[in-house]
């Protein structure tokens, strides 16, 4: 989850923005770039670097889908990298547009696997927030000691931040450049090599490794083929996931991408339907879990089809779940999924997807 803003969002700027036309003057980034800037470096990554899951081959085709995907994401979290920009622009937050520049020049040459975790000593200084300690906040930059306290009420109070080497609960609370990494507020330095110590929330594991939740060690990813525990999206290689539906024990399989209407697909042989052209796969055989490939249910649309034992899934995007009433007998439909505080039987069925002793826990930040 997409916690409030560090600065190390500043990584993610285009490093293609043009300079200031005047020789004599100092390159800037001007704030009116951020968004854009950030959309375009992080989609960069993601077409260069061997460090995501596959499911970024199913919910994106190429650069524009990339774009459109992670500004729907950013929506979501409750504005993304705009809480930033308008803070900016209403005075609470004053940002360097020559520090930003000089911090992308930096982050520029990061590699794979220290690209989200470093942050180089150029980016110190580029937001300075103007509020101070006990006064009203409501993202980290706003503040003068970079720590904007959300966790009970919105608005938020700006608290001092906990220093390098003493415990914390979450990065936010820590001095901006350091990430909560295994209860203590640390700076990232370099990847973590194999057998190394890590922290799943802050994988900092070198290309090629991930960090095992059960041993909180670095462990080489596992090729197609191989058994697995399912215990991290990164537990298989890049284009490969582990997948074990039904009885079917669970091994890393190979994606193949399905891009039409009544493509044959299944699960367990890791033929999946492309999320980018809104389709999900329609499973008409439970023993195997196979089906074809067809456009995604909407809201309120039949999801689950009793007569005929048949399921299409809803869409991905639009925070839907299938309801389906308890012994299969009935139609199900795609109903919204909760909010924190409502009644539910299923992780599927929250907006949070923790569903916590029949209720739907709201792991959202308050401000939002």
């Amino acid at each position: 989850m997409l916690r409030r803003l560090p600065l190390v969002i500043l990584m993610l700027f285009s490093v293609s923005l043009a300079a200031c036309d005047d020789d004599d003057a100092a390159p800037t980034l001007p704030v009116t770039q951020v968004e854009e800037s950030y959309y375009n470096l992080f989609c960069e990554k993601i077409e260069t670097c061997d460090v995501f899951n596959a499911f970024v081959d199913l919910a994106i085709m190429d650069r524009q889908g990339c774009l459109d995907f992670l500004e729907l994401q950013m929506e979501k979290e409750g504005g993304g990298l705009s809480l930033v920009v308008d803070a900016v622009n209403e005075g609470t937050v004053i940002y360097d547009a020559e520090k930003g520049y000089t911090c992308v020049e930096a982050m520029s040459v990061l590699a794979c696997d220290e690209f989200g975790d470093k942050e180089p000593e150029e980016c110190i200084g580029v937001f300075t927030g103007t509020i101070a300690d006990g006064s009203e906040c409501t993202i980290n930059e706003e503040c003068v000691s970079g720590y904007c306290k959300t966790d009970d009420a919105c608005p938020g109070t700006c608290e001092a931040f906990i220093p390098e080497g003493s415990a914390c609960d979450y990065t936010d609370e820590c001095v901006t450049g350091a990430k909560c990494v295994l209860g203590e507020c640390t700076f990232f330095t370099a990847p973590v090599a194999a057998g190394g110590e890590c922290d799943e929330n802050e994988d900092w594991c070198a290309e090629g490794l991930f960090c095992h939740p059960d041993t909180e060690e670095c462990t080489a990813r596992l090729s197609a083929g191989e058994d697995c525990e399912n215990v991290s999206d990164l537990e298989c290689d890049t284009g490969t996931m582990c997948i074990g539906v039904g009885t079917t024990a669970p091994t890393c399989v190979t994606i193949t991408v399905m891009e039409a209407v009544d493509d044959e697909c299944g699960y367990n042989a890791g033929d999946m339907c492309a999320m980018y052209n809104d389709l999900v796969c329609a499973i008409d055989d439970f023993q195997s879990f196979t089906g074809t490939c067809q456009i995604s249910s909407k809201l309120d649309d039949m999801c689950f089809d009793s007569e005929a034992m048949a399921m299409n899934g809803c869409d991905p995007w639009g925070d839907l779940y299938c309801d389906i009433p308890e012994g299969y007998q009935d139609d199900g439909f795609c109903a919204a999924k909760k909010a924190g505080g409502q009644a539910c039987t299923d992780n599927e069925q929250c907006l949070s997807d923790w569903c916590n002793v029949d209720v739907c826990e709201d792991m959202e930040e308050i401000c939002q």
